[in-house]
């Protein structure tokens, strides 16, 4: 009997204990669950934002500047308004009263493009100290006395013709200058097969009059069938020296590379002619 009432405590007890250890384990479970729930959780989250199409940036709207079809008319305006002051005023401008007489209506944007552009063209001058604008010239030049210095300064130094569209931009009248230039005898012009005029300094003091005899027996010369050994016999029976050294060099004629000789490996050198012989 005793044996029996010990069985049944110790299994008692086991029960006790085992039920104990079911309840920890279902806790244990029911936390490991509630921690996995959460995890997912967050990582459903962090891929739904890394994963998600990404967000669209708010589109800029580009400039009205390059856009405008006129951008370039506006400097075009501006150019010859400062052209035009040059020609008569000679006095610089600024940004906002060359606008006002170009009768452009601008915003700040373009106001602001347009200023760049103008001390970007080789045909404008900005004073950075007085932020005014004025025209660049070729060459500066007010009146008919400029223009006849300036030829002279280019043909004592060896400097050429000035082109007719250099005096057209500085002048305002060019016309006239050049036409009282040429009928003084103190210019001449010339068109290039481009239909550009150039305008040189005519110097008279170098100018000889020729008979008009010798003249029209030089025009009747003919010398079409004349070679230039016959002028040089020519010459030499009247006793005229050439200048030698004149033709220009011949080009020789290039080498052709020589052939070069094939090495031919010899075989039996070592032996004598006695050693070697023929046979047929």
């Amino acid at each position: 009997m005793s044996f029996k009432l010990s069985y049944y405590n110790e299994y008692k007890s086991y029960l006790r204990m085992n039920s104990s250890l079911i309840n920890q384990h279902a806790a244990y479970k029911q936390q490991i669950q509630s921690l996995s729930s959460s995890m997912e959780k967050s990582e459903s989250k962090s891929n739904s934002k890394s994963n998600g199409a990404p967000r669209k940036k708010p589109k800029l709207e580009s400039p009205a500047i390059p856009k405008n079809p006129f951008k370039f008319r506006w400097i075009k305006l501006c150019v010859d308004r400062l052209k035009r002051r040059y020609q008569k005023q000679k006095k610089s401008i600024t940004l906002e009263d060359l606008i006002k007489s170009t009768q452009i209506d601008l915003d700040p944007a373009e106001k602001n493009w347009l200023f760049t552009a103008l001390k970007e063209n080789p045909k404008c001058h900005f004073d950075y100290e007085k932020k005014r604008f004025s025209f660049k010239p070729t060459y500066e030049m007010h009146n008919k006395d400029d223009l006849l210095n300036l030829l002279q300064d280019h043909y004592h130094n060896g400097l050429g013709g000035i082109l007719l569209d250099d005096v057209n931009e500085c002048l305002l009248k060019p016309d006239e200058a050049v036409n009282e230039l040429k009928q003084a005898d103190l210019l001449k012009t010339i068109t290039k097969s481009d239909k550009r005029t150039i305008l040189f300094y005519r110097d008279t003091s170098v100018e000889t009059q020729v008979d008009d005899s010798f003249v029209e027996v030089w025009n009747t010369v003919n010398v079409k069938d004349i070679t230039e050994t016959d002028i040089e016999s020519y010459l030499k029976r009247v006793g005229i020296t050439l200048m030698k050294n004149l033709d220009t060099k011949a080009v020789a004629p290039k080498k052709r590379p020589a052939k070069r000789k094939r090495k031919v490996k010899m075989l039996n050198s070592h032996l004598t002619d006695e050693i070697l012989k023929e046979f047929d």
